[in-house]
């Protein structure tokens, strides 16, 4: 049967694959972080500070929430409780628009 068909068939012969690696070449990224992005992690330094700044990460935008890598769960807390809803307020008015509805914090590395 492996005969009958044509090569065309077959992503790679001679070499084996994860189907992970299979899906992503078949079906590639359309494109890569937006502008958006890129700008609100330019603004990111300006609204939080520098010393802050240098104990997060951000590591995504989707759907107007904002994702950050912490360093420690105390400073999760103090930003979450205190400091959230400024972040997204300067962010916001940085931006001149709202971009940023939520910002979810979490531990890992920066």
């Amino acid at each position: 049967m492996l005969g009958e068909m044509p090569e065309r068939y077959f992503y790679n012969r001679n070499k084996v694959l994860s189907i992970g690696q299979v899906l992503k070449d078949v079906f590639p990224k359309r494109c890569g972080p937006d502008k958006t992005y890129y700008k609100v992690k330019d603004a990111w330094k300006d609204v939080v500070g520098e010393e802050i700044c240098q104990c997060t990460e951000i590591t995504g935008l989707k759907r107007g929430v904002l994702y950050v890598s912490v360093e420690s769960t105390v400073l999760i807390h103090h930003l979450t409780n205190f400091e959230k809803d400024a972040i997204i307020s300067g962010i916001n008015d940085l931006m001149s628009t709202r971009c940023i509805e939520d910002i979810r914090f979490k531990v890992g590395m920066v």
